[in-house]
């Protein structure tokens, strides 16, 4: 399996929405509007919207945040994949962490995640991803992106330095170009 990710376009507007609005993705994750998907795949506000392709195939999405500005890395708003337990979403944010770590210089990556959300908790804990509870004034560079996690939801952070590569995994993960 390959999995790589590709700047989405107007033309997969209504795959995403399909993929995000399907019975079992609505309670896992936020509903958004096409519009404010558009504004994402326009680069509006430092937002990107990548298309997830598992062997050629679109197979889920991405959207991130440049918190760079603010001395706050690069925000995962979002991941979703069309097929759960498949490898897809850790190669996916693999492929990512690669690109903003190597590639933008980012200091460090974050997520917020539900506590409920066992699945999700555990990829990122693989990945190296750690709770984060920051202090209230380092807290609003963070609030300025993405309004403060609410009850049962809290921030996980990568930093760069603390990247274990290529996965924190015991077993090997599913292939994956870059």
């Amino acid at each position: 399996m390959t999995v790589t990710l590709r700047p989405s376009t107007r033309a997969d507007l209504d795959y995403i929405t399909a993929l995000e609005r399907r019975d079992d993705n609505r309670e896992h994750i936020g509903q958004w509007s096409d519009w404010e998907h558009l504004g994402a795949i326009e680069g509006r506000n430092g937002r990107s919207h990548w298309v997830i392709e598992r062997d050629g195939e679109r197979a889920g999405y991405l959207i991130a945040y440049d918190c760079r500005p603010r001395d706050a890395g690069f925000y995962v708003k979002r991941i979703l994949v069309d097929r759960k337990d498949s490898g897809t979403g850790s190669a996916a944010l693999e492929w990512y962490l690669n690109r903003a770590f190597e590639q933008q210089g980012a200091s460090c990556v974050w997520l917020m995640v539900r506590e409920a959300n066992a699945r999700g908790r555990h990829i990122y804990e693989n990945l190296g991803f750690t709770r984060f509870d920051p202090q209230p004034d380092d807290a609003k560079r963070y609030d300025a992106f993405e309004e403060a996690p609410g009850d049962g939801v809290f921030r996980m952070r990568l930093e760069k330095g603390a990247r274990l590569s290529p996965y924190r995994s015991p077993t090997p993960p599913t292939r994956y170009a870059r």
